[in-house]
């Protein structure tokens, strides 16, 4: 039997090799499109999250974006602390419990000015600075404790397994808290209420993202892993400028050798012109 011909053996892979062109095509086009509505939802997700604050309005939707936004802010960074993917999801129902509380919290603050102002008058500046700072230990308490109940039940839509939270986690974040939140946030009342509540909502927006680093984490969650992530995320940025910026400077210079280069094959290919050959003078 003769042996097929290397045009035979073409001619009959060629379907395959069509069929599978096909399949990579299509598995392309559906990984852009997961990718796509990927993309979309997590937006769509912060978006969310950024929204929650918009409920209120006035003072109490700023108040709301202050608390809320840090806490939304530190659990992104708490998943980055613990080398996992960015949960959007977990981010925006953190938005949705810091809108919630933060009209108690502004409360909070507005009682402990009017409680510092109240000791300072009778008994003199001091009392009513440790006034202060003992109130917002014990107000940070809570605070931690309406915070600890109300993230656990939103993110797990279920009051199973907080006693457990509480047991293992609320005091650890407590005492985090007063050793290094405490320090700064008194600050809060015996300095920065001179410039109104607003200044230490604000104020109290970075106490809130530390709180949120230090204070109630997930087991395995690092700061060391946060510097690892951090740097990747670093040379990732410099590697990207790096090529962009070089992309920059040759592009010019390739489109010009580019250009330069089809100008001289088009000259090779153009046919040449004819010279006619010259006749010899007629005899006259």
């Amino acid at each position: 039997m003769a042996e097929p011909s290397k045009l035979e053996e073409i001619a009959k892979g060629a379907p395959h090799e069509q069929e599978k062109k096909e399949e990579n095509r299509h598995s392309t086009i559906e990984n852009v499109v997961d990718e796509t509505i990927s993309a979309a939802t997590h937006a769509g997700t912060f978006a969310a999250g950024l929204a929650f604050p918009l409920m209120f309005s006035g003072e109490n939707r700023t108040n709301a974006m202050i608390n809320a936004y840090p806490l939304a802010a530190g659990s992104t960074v708490e998943d980055m602390m613990l080398k996992k993917p960015v949960d959007p999801v977990k981010s925006m129902k953190e938005s949705f419990v810091g809108t919630l509380i933060a009209p108690g919290l502004a409360g909070l603050l507005k009682y402990i000015n009017i409680a510092r102002d109240y000791v300072a008058s009778a008994f003199g500046y001091l009392p009513g600075a440790a006034t202060a700072v003992g109130t917002l230990a014990l107000g940070q308490a809570i605070f931690i404790a309406g915070y600890t109940a109300l993230n656990h039940i939103v993110q797990n839509f279920s009051f199973k397994g907080m006693y457990e939270k509480f047991k293992t986690s609320y005091w650890n974040s407590v005492k985090n808290t007063w050793k290094y939140v405490l320090p700064l946030s008194m600050w809060n009342p015996l300095f920065i209420y001179k410039f109104g509540i607003a200044a230490q909502m604000a104020y109290g927006s970075l106490m809130s993202f530390l709180f949120r680093l230090v204070g109630p984490k997930q087991p395995g969650a690092s700061l060391g892993n946060l510097y690892s992530e951090l740097k990747g995320y670093a040379s990732g940025a410099l590697t990207s400028t790096g090529k962009l910026a070089k992309n920059l400077f040759y592009a010019p210079l390739n489109a010009a050798y580019s250009i330069g280069s089809s100008l001289r094959d088009l000259y090779k290919k153009a046919p040449k012109p004819v010279v006619p050959s010259p006749t010899p003078a007629s005899a006259h």
